[in-house]
């Protein structure tokens, strides 16, 4: 620290008046005509949180001159406003965290904060043999409800269907849309069969739970596939495992209703 009071010597006069701005005068000059104006080091030193951080510094107290004492001071609370600032910084890339993961149209996860999250469940089943499984549910027709209602009639049976499959949820599973009319959920410790009986009651609800759109009460059908996570898998492959499930889900409803 003394030599933080030295450098001052060093600078030419423009530079001393922004050293005396920032850290205050040295010793000569405390002793001069501006020392009646300037506060003595008790003063400085008054704040407990300061005094003690002071110590901290285990500065000799031969050293400790007012000179020194304003330098310190004034380096402790530069420390404090970085530290403050960077403290709003974290706060700041939080939310934003936050927001990068939340759906654009409904209120919940986004496929990239689900991926996320089945790459943390298949470390777990593999780490701890946690049962797991992944549901994946499409709109069926979506684009007829955009075509013959518009799109506002579509945005609002995203949320209609993100709601519903909220409500039908554990606590402890996880839901997303994947993107356009598709959304997941990873349900924890649950098996194949589990998830399968899960996905053919919301399936069933969802067609008995209509949504009211300028008057008029439309209903929207989902197939589903479901998937059992394996050890080996990755958080890609085994979305798109449960993806062809749903796929296979989905062919069987149209060969059904054309042979009716």
């Amino acid at each position: 620290m003394i030599q933080v009071a030295e450098e001052y010597n060093n600078y030419n006069t423009t530079n001393k008046k922004e050293w005396l701005v920032r850290f205050g005068p040295t010793d000569g000059e405390i002793k001069s005509d501006v020392v009646e104006e300037l506060p003595d080091s008790k003063s400085i030193l008054k704040n407990n949180r300061m005094t003690d951080r002071l110590a901290m510094l285990d500065i000799p107290e031969a050293e400790m001159t007012p000179a020194v004492s304003l330098a310190v001071s004034a380096l402790l609370e530069k420390l404090d406003d970085v530290n403050r600032e960077l403290s709003r910084t974290k706060d700041s890339l939080s939310e934003i965290e936050r927001l990068v993961d939340v759906d654009c149209l409904a209120p919940i996860p986004n496929r990239r904060a689900f991926m996320r999250r089945l790459s943390w469940t298949i470390t777990m089943h593999e780490r701890y043999g946690h049962p797991s499984a992944i549901l994946y549910f499409d709109i069926n027709e979506f684009k007829q409800i955009n075509d013959r209602y518009g799109h506002a009639a579509g945005d609002l049976a995203i949320r209609h269907v993100a709601q519903l499959l909220s409500n039908t949820m554990r606590e402890s599973d996880f839901l997303a849309r994947i993107g356009g009319d598709e959304f997941a959920v990873i349900m924890y410790y649950a098996n194949e069969d589990a998830a399968k009986k899960r996905g053919a009651k919301i399936v069933e609800k969802l067609q008995k739970t209509p949504f009211n759109f300028n008057g008029k009460q439309l209903t929207v059908a989902a197939a589903f596939g479901y998937y059992a996570i394996r050890s080996g898998d990755d958080a890609e492959s085994a979305l798109s495992s449960a993806d062809m499930s749903m796929y296979v889900d989905k062919r069987r409803s149209k060969a059904k209703l054309t042979k009716a």
